[in-house]
């Protein structure tokens, strides 16, 4: 990844240049895989009844 692509990827989702100082690059790449799959539909999603099984 190019710098300028990362400061692209952080432009998308909000961040300040002043604010890199306080993110590691991890961070930023999470935040925007995260945007990411805001959209995402799930078929089946567990509910309480699932979790009291396990």
């Amino acid at each position: 990844m190019t710098t300028a692509l990362f400061l692209l990827r952080c432009t998308e989702i909000g961040i300040a240049v002043a604010d890199l100082d306080l993110l590691t690059i991890g961070l930023v790449m999470d935040m925007w895989t995260e945007k990411g799959n805001d959209g995402a539909q799930y078929e089946k999603v567990a509910s309480q009844e699932d979790f009291d099984r396990f």
